[in-house]
């Protein structure tokens, strides 16, 4: 009973590939194409709403980069104070971050284990020294 009450709930995989929001851009839609082929048919809206949020940090980091090739990571003090770090440095480690939680809910990060795959919990091999 409760194996139905399950499937009942869990959405319907879609059976076509969903085009790229109209709120990303050039390099986001690129990153779109890439992830939704590498993730195949079957996604739910759950999955989408994921890779829409992957694709904009994907987007908002290689803008930082740009700034950052163009302005440097440290900005020139005002009046005799020291230079600091640039805010897109910040930024980009920010996006960075999100992308790479984003990547593994989506299990698209290369060599990564599954969260569901247990590890042995068992003693470990002895060394050969």
């Amino acid at each position: 009973m409760a194996d139905n009450v399950i499937a009942l709930v869990q959405p319907a995989p879609r059976k076509y590939t969903p085009r790229a929001p109209s709120t990303l851009g050039p390099v986001g839609k690129a990153e779109w194409k890439k992830v939704i082929t590498r993730l195949g048919e079957n996604l739910t809206d759950d999955h989408l709403a994921l890779v829409q949020s992957y694709c904009e940090a994907f987007e908002a980091s290689s803008d930082c980069a740009a700034t950052l090739k163009k302005q440097g990571r440290v900005l020139q003090g005002l009046k005799g104070q020291p230079p600091k770090q640039h805010p897109a440095v910040r930024a980009q480690l920010a996006y960075s971050q999100q992308m790479l939680r984003l990547a593994e809910k989506l299990g698209i990060v290369s060599g990564a284990t599954p969260k569901d795959k247990k590890v042995p919990d068992g003693p470990s091999a002895p060394l050969d020294y």
